[in-house]
C-alpha cells in the first residue's frame, strides 16, 4: 500500500519539475496549461494488483476538441503535459480490463494528480451453434427388409423397398 503512495508522490514531484522547466510557462507570454499526472494500477481477479505497464489512456478536453494519446511507463505513470484549462476527461484502454471514463478540472499552472484503477472485464461467454436441417428419416414399406440390414441383404440378393417420409 505504501509503495503505491511513494510511487504517485514520485511521479508528481517529477510532473512538477517538468512542468516548470518546459516551455511555453504563462510568464513568455503563452497560454496558461496544467499538467495531469498520474499511476494505473491493474487489479487481477483474485484481488493481485501491479503496475499497469503499457496501458493506453486518451486524454480529450472540451477546450481543444483533440484527443491526446500516452502510454503508462513500466510503473504504471504517465502524464499529459500542457494540458488546456477546461474540464478534461481521461480513459484508460487495455485488453481483458475496464474502467469508467474519469472526469479532471484543471487549473492553470497546477498539476492534477490522478489514480486509476482497471479492474479485470467480465467475459462474455456464447456459443454460436450453425448447422442444417437433418434429411427426413426414411421408412421401409411393410413387408420389405430393415435399411440396417443391408449387408444381410447383398449377401442374400435381396433388394429391400425404402420410401421417404415426405
Amino acid at each position: 500500500m505504501y509503495g503505491g503512495v511513494v510511487r504517485l508522490l514520485l511521479n508528481l514531484f517529477v510532473a512538477a519539475v517538468l512542468t516548470t522547466c518546459a516551455p511555453g510557462s504563462a510568464v513568455a507570454g503563452v497560454d496558461p496549461s496544467a499538467t495531469i499526472a498520474g499511476t494505473v494500477t491493474l487489479t487481477a481477479a483474485d484481488g493481485s494488483t501491479w503496475a499497469g505497464d503499457g496501458v493506453r489512456l486518451a486524454l480529450a478536453c472540451e477546450a481543444d476538441g483533440t484527443i491526446r494519446t500516452e502510454v503508462a511507463d513500466d510503473r504504471g505513470a504517465f502524464r499529459f503535459l500542457n494540458v488546456p484549462i477546461d474540464r478534461c476527461s481521461i480513459e484508460a484502454d487495455v485488453q481483458g480490463f475496464f474502467a469508467q471514463a474519469v472526469t479532471i478540472v484543471t487549473a492553470a499552472g497546477e498539476v492534477a494528480a490522478i489514480e486509476l484503477h482497471l479492474d479485470v472485464a467480465p467475459l462474455g461467454i456464447g456459443v454460436n451453434v450453425g448447422g442444417t436441417t437433418p434429411a427426413p428419416e426414411r421408412k421401409m414399406l411393410p413387408g420389405t427388409c430393415r435399411s440396417d440390414a443391408r449387408r444381410q441383404v447383398e449377401r442374400s440378393m435381396k433388394r429391400c423397398t425404402v420410401t421417404s417420409s415426405r
